[in-house]
């Protein structure tokens, strides 16, 4: 497996899943309408070898494909969910090493963010360069206990961000800090290895670290160094570190950015202060376009399968879980055992997961992941006088425009806003299983024939 991003970078070119672009593009505005472009029409990672105006190369849409986080993982990409279930069991401590390659270059005096990486500028209306690929990680000051994250973070001048910091762990460890009246440390890595960069966005139990996470995924230890500046340990082979501190009881406009839901958001956000900045001989920029399939392998692959087993916990009759949208969707597969059966799911989900807005439950006849089925299950399966659920004033998201209001929840984990949801039942009545039942070829055919093509795709 990768041990770098440098590494996983030789693998994907190997694969042919590298389109390497030569010609000079602006950081501002043109690579990431590159990314974009290069997602929407080959879907492959992109390598930009000349940005205007830096030196340093920029990568972008490193796991916009199931296919390529399977390749991260060392694994074909049919035994994904089961093997990243198998792994998520083995939580393994990272090591501490003495020293690393992200320390080949330290940067401590005259800090200049913008001319030392070339951070993009993604959108028309965006505030200025944000980060969005940069894992932000802090300790808790009761505990010590160690956080990370993928948090946008503006850069607003040489030396100072602006950071969103809406939900836990780091969240929490902000609140404390200011509680105490000291400001929060804080390391920002850009350009890890997959493994590392995927844990980051894993929802965590409290109290687990996630580089334990990351190093049971990949089998071995995540290598971590001391920081220079603050006393935090970071990714021994990040691309990137900058450390500092955010200020305590500080906010500031931060934005607007356009977010991951494919809308511009502006919010009062913590400030922050970049110290020290550290990294690789001849260093790659890591870059995320929000609004792209890259953050749906992320967010909605992580999250659903984490989520699956919780859902399960309370309903031992539902088979699958899909996520779309960063997870406003959700798509749920069920054997079926009583007509209430989808009512109470969306009963149980609404008023507790704020990311879910509209559910819909089918059967394990219908394939979750392919939108013909679904839509085909909704239009010839749902009865739409009794098999639509409408709940209002349930909690939402702060990025989803079409929410109300808002308000923090009292350990400053979400700013929850208010909005209505809709389940649809979209499964077969039992009382007329013949008469909804999938055409199909027997099954010894289906197995037969799914083998004999595999030889030819």
């Amino acid at each position: 497996m990768a041990k770098d991003l440098r590494s996983f970078l030789g693998q994907l070119k190997a694969a042919g899943e590298l389109l390497e672009i030569e010609e000079e593009l602006g950081i501002t505005f043109e690579i990431p309408a590159a990314i974009r472009e290069i997602d929407k029409r080959v879907g492959k990672a992109a390598y930009f070898s000349r940005p205007k105006g830096h030196t340093i190369p920029i990568v972008a849409n490193l796991l916009g494909q199931k296919k390529r986080l399977a390749l991260a993982l060392g694994v074909e990409e049919e035994g994904l969910i089961e093997e990243y279930f198998r792994r998520r069991q083995n939580l393994t401590k990272p090591t501490l090493v003495a020293d690393a390659p992200v320390k080949e270059v330290i940067i401590n005096k005259d800090i200049s963010i913008s001319k030392t990486i070339p951070v993009l500028t993604h959108h028309q209306r965006d505030a200025g360069p944000y980060f969005t690929s940069a894992v932000t990680m802090a300790k808790d000051p009761e505990t010590g206990i160690r956080g990370m994250g993928l948090h946008r973070i503006q850069v607003k001048d040489d030396d100072t961000i602006g950071i969103f910091l809406a939900t836990p762990p780091l969240s929490h460890f902000l609140k404390r800090a200011e509680e105490q009246g000291r400001p929060l440390e804080i390391a920002v890595a850009v350009g890890m290895d997959p493994i590392t960069f995927f844990a980051s966005v894993i929802w965590a139990p409290q109290g687990i670290d996630k580089f334990d996470i990351a190093g049971g995924l990949k089998g071995s230890p995540i290598e971590l160094v001391k920081a220079e500046s603050v006393d935090l340990e970071v990714p021994a082979r990040a691309e990137f570190v900058l450390e500092g501190y955010i200020i305590p009881h500080k906010r500031d406009k931060e934005g607007p950015f356009g977010e991951s839901t494919g809308y511009y958001f502006s919010f009062d956000n913590p400030v922050g202060k970049i110290k020290l900045i550290s990294h690789r001989k001849d260093p790659i920029y890591h870059a995320l376009m929000p609004f792209s399939s890259e953050e749906t392998v992320l967010l909605d692959l992580s999250w659903e399968l984490d989520n699956l087993k919780v859902i399960q916990t309370a309903f031992p009759n539902v088979m699958r879980m899909h996520l779309q949208a960063l997870g406003e969707i959700m798509l749920i597969q069920i054997a079926k055992d009583s007509e209430e059966d989808a009512r109470k799911i969306f009963h149980y989900l609404f008023p507790v997961n704020p990311f879910v807005k509209l559910a819909i439950v089918v059967d394990a006849d219908v394939d979750i992941y392919d939108p013909r089925e679904i839509a085909w299950a909704v239009a010839t399966r749902c009865r739409p006088n009794c098999d639509i659920t409408i709940m209002e004033d349930m909690p939402g998201v702060m990025i989803d425009p079409s929410t109300s209001g808002g308000e923090r929840t009292d350990d400053l984990a979400l700013l929850i806003t208010h909005t209505a949801k809709m389940g649809i039942d979209a499964t077969k009545p039992l009382n007329e299983l013949d008469r909804y039942e999938k055409i199909a070829v027997p099954e010894h055919i289906k197995e037969k024939v799914q083998t004999l093509i595999k030889k030819y795709v």
